[in-house]
């Protein structure tokens, strides 16, 4: 399963504290910088490529924060959407995409009529303060755990 443009680092003491946040892009670069981000924001990240490689993390992990990126080749953020509200997602979900806007509105407007948390989209190309400011408002306990 090619889920992983995340490379592994050495595991901290406190690995096991960490929240965790997966990261769900088609982009090789763009899931590895959005991992990085989430690293430095204290956060282990888990990168999925497409839908199926979501559906599998999804089902097996407890995720504390989802990025998800609109186009995801032949499935996209709406068969993400449908998962995560299956499952009961309640942590917040950020939607990082270089679609226009209305796109990103109809995603948010989808996963807001399944009662998921989604947070103020990012648009590519990343602004990466913004989102580390992101990843620590949505999960503030993980900057105090990994200091």
């Amino acid at each position: 399963m090619p889920v992983s443009a995340c490379p592994p680092k050495p595991a901290p003491q406190r690995a096991q504290s960490r929240r965790t946040v997966l990261v769900i892009d088609d982009d090789a670069t763009t899931r590895t910088i959005i991992c990085r981000v989430a690293d430095r924001a204290g956060l282990a990240a888990i990168g999925a490529a497409t839908v199926e490689d979501a559906e599998l993390l999804l089902g097996s992990h407890a995720f504390d924060l989802v990025t998800l990126d609109i186009n995801l080749g032949p499935r996209g953020a709406h068969d993400v959407l449908d998962a995560l509200a299956r499952l009961g997602f309640d942590k917040p979900v950020l939607v990082v995409s270089g679609m226009d806007e209305a796109s990103v509105r109809a995603v948010a407007e989808t996963g807001r009529s399944r009662d998921l948390d989604l947070l103020a989209p990012l648009t590519k190309p990343i602004d990466l303060a913004a989102l580390r400011a992101r990843f620590e408002a949505a999960t503030p306990q993980s900057i105090a755990r990994s200091a």
